[in-house]
């Protein structure tokens, strides 16, 4: 079983590319929404500078973390532009379809694999924090001309991971 994943890590031909967004691109819609949300929250911010009684409790513990956050989401999209991006698109039987595309750090991931496998319970799931390790190292030190991807089938259900 592990060949066949190692060779649908290399068989790109049967992926399914209509949407992949190219790694210049991936970023800017991330980044306009969280800016969105930021210019929101600072709009509201600023109509509910004198509020009182519920509103002042909305604005403080609703709009201040919504803006912060956004702000936040902006930054840190902003600043991994250049860096790849991790995809996920789900398809299920029922046709329901899920697609996330998330900046990959991959220092922060080693580094938690790191803590992840002094904390594991057990040999067997440290062999898969390695396994996981190993796949994160490959990823990070790819030249990615070419996405990497995984792509799972399952029960009439499809993942597709890929790192561009």
């Amino acid at each position: 079983s592990e060949e066949d994943s190692l060779e649908s890590l290399a068989d790109t031909q049967a992926f399914d590319w209509p949407d992949m967004p190219a790694r210049g691109e991936a970023w800017q819609r991330p980044f306009n929404i969280a800016l969105l949300g930021s210019a929101t929250g600072a709009t509201l911010l600023l109509t509910t500078r004198n509020a009182t009684g519920f509103m002042r409790f909305v604005r403080i513990f609703l709009v201040w973390p919504f803006t912060i956050f956004s702000a936040l989401a902006a930054l840190i999209t902003y600043i991994s532009k250049d860096s790849p991006w991790l995809h996920v698109r789900v398809h299920s039987e029922d046709n329901t379809d899920f697609q996330i595309s998330l900046p990959f750090p991959a220092k922060a991931l080693q580094q938690a694999l790191r803590v992840a496998r002094t904390n594991a319970p057990n040999d067997e799931v440290k062999e898969k924090i390695d396994a996981a390790a190993e796949l994160l190292a490959a990823m990070d030190t790819s030249n990615l001309t070419d996405p990497l991807v995984i792509d799972i089938s399952d029960e009439g259900d499809s993942v597709q991971v890929y790192l561009n």
